[in-house]
């Protein structure tokens, strides 16, 4: 009957907003274990026993399962006809990775850990994606669009949550701290240093296990997604009749790829590198302050950031993107130069500039494949090339700051103002290859002389 039918599609509909609420609840996490190192980053490395520079290496060893999981995510849930069960595998990685970083005792093992969780968030990521994608069909646009905001939300809150928690007596040498070293024991005609470590449970552990429970919800809630919510069966509608496009040929493709690809991974190098090394900056620079104070200037970027991202959803329906980029870039070069130029002298430009580039930089990715998509086709090959450029920048930016800041704590925001200046120096350059091609829906020269012929 009617009424019956109207049920189911009700149940139906009830089920569709629990599924996305439980994978925004996810992407919420991922934002959280994403950030969550950095306020923390001294901490782990007097626990795990390490320095500054081996303590860098958790990001590349991050990026790369991050990197991994990304590209194998779409393969894997392909091939299973119930997604959530690898939902399930992943966050419940996440939750173990979680509880196990803040007790290993030595870098290889955090390592590891960092390789493992870095798989399930990138694996994670791609799930949520498709599977919003698949609950929504073509409404999907603004409910990825919140998806999205959800990871900045995270972001925001990790610093937060771990002030409270950090020690700020472990701002001394690591060795002062954590061994008492007694130089010139001889065993064999073998000459050793004997280190007795202090064996304690750090409080940054809280941080973790907080998290952890968290991601261990999100387990359950996937559980019970698939008991409780079918799998959507693709629409049996016939889709209307695609646009007639231009193809923009391999050399110009290649060449936008290309452009853009660095845009974008500058982009991402830009956000991990001052969320990750703000706090110890604010720790080794001549203003010596707390790690707290570190975690609530990375706070002042994250929520800056979301809320540039919240507003750029309604921003990008009125305005055209490129005027959106072009003052998005414009922002972060004067954010980078605030940063250096005031930075070392003045608390307030540090919490100025963070938010100034946190504004900056929450369109540029999304907005970057927006604009390019309109030149040239973006098929997944070309999607995984922006990933892959994204996360070896995430890698590799980290660790070369790291070389220097313990010693040169300025070269963080040095950083900051060469990558913020090339990429818009490279916004140029790709809008002036574009404007003389014009969009692949525009229709060629030749043809439009052809529809006129024809009209008169």
């Amino acid at each position: 009957s009617i009424t019956t039918e109207k049920m189911f599609h009700l149940k139906g509909k009830t089920l569709d907003y629990v599924g996305t609420a439980v994978h925004y609840y996810m992407y919420a996490i991922l934002g959280l274990m994403m950030s969550i190192p950095g306020p923390t980053l001294i901490d782990l490395t007097h626990s795990s026993g390490t320095d500054a520079y081996g303590i860098s290496f958790i990001y590349v060893a991050r990026a790369t399962g991050y990197l991994v999981g990304s590209l194998s995510g779409g393969i894997i849930l392909d091939c299973l006809k119930t997604k959530e069960l690898a939902m399930i595998c992943s966050s419940l990685f996440i939750a173990l990775g979680a509880f196990v970083i803040p007790f290993c005792r030595s870098l290889p093992m955090l390592l590891g850990t960092f390789v493992i969780t870095g798989f399930a968030i990138g694996f994670s990521n791609t799930g949520c994606n498709a599977s919003c994608l698949r609950i929504w069909g073509k409404k999907s646009a603004p409910v990825l669009q919140g998806l999205h905001l959800l990871y900045g939300c995270g972001a925001f809150l990790a610093p937060l949550l771990a002030a409270p928690f950090l020690d700020d007596s472990l701002n001394a040498p690591l060795k002062e701290l954590n061994a008492t070293v007694t130089p010139n024991v001889t065993f064999l005609n073998i000459t050793v240093d004997k280190v007795e470590i202090v064996a304690t449970v750090p409080t940054i552990t809280w941080v973790y296990m907080i998290a952890g429970v968290l991601a261990t919800f999100v387990t359950c809630f996937f559980i019970l997604i698939v008991l409780f919510l079918p799998p959507k069966n693709a629409s049996s509608e016939k889709a209307s009749e695609s646009e007639n496009v231009r193809n923009p040929g391999y050399l110009f493709t290649s060449i936008v790829v290309a452009l853009a690809c660095i845009l974008t991974g500058l982009s991402s190098g830009i956000e991990v590198s001052f969320t990750q090394m703000v706090t110890t900056y604010v720790v080794n620079s001549s203003h010596g302050l707390s790690k707290s104070k570190g975690s609530y200037i990375t706070s002042a970027y994250w929520s800056a950031f979301t809320t540039a991202r919240f507003l750029s959803i309604f921003l990008t329906c009125k305005l055209d993107i490129r005027k959106i980029l072009a003052c998005s870039l414009v922002l972060s070069v004067s954010a980078a130069i605030v940063l250096l130029t005031f930075g070392n002298i003045s608390v307030t430009s540090l919490w100025v500039g963070g938010a100034m580039l946190g504004v900056s930089m929450a369109p540029l990715f999304p907005g970057v494949l927006a604009w390019v998509e309109r030149y040239i086709n973006i098929n997944s090959r070309i999607a995984s090339v922006f990933t892959l450029v994204s996360c070896v920048l995430e890698m590799v930016v980290p660790l070369t700051i790291s070389m220097y800041l313990s010693t040169y704590p300025n070269v963080l925001f040095v950083f900051l103002t060469g990558a913020t200046s090339l990429a818009a120096i490279l916004f140029v350059i790709i809008h002036i290859i574009l404007i003389r091609k014009g969009e692949k829906y525009e229709a060629h020269p030749e043809q439009q002389v052809q529809e006129k012929e024809v009209t008169v």
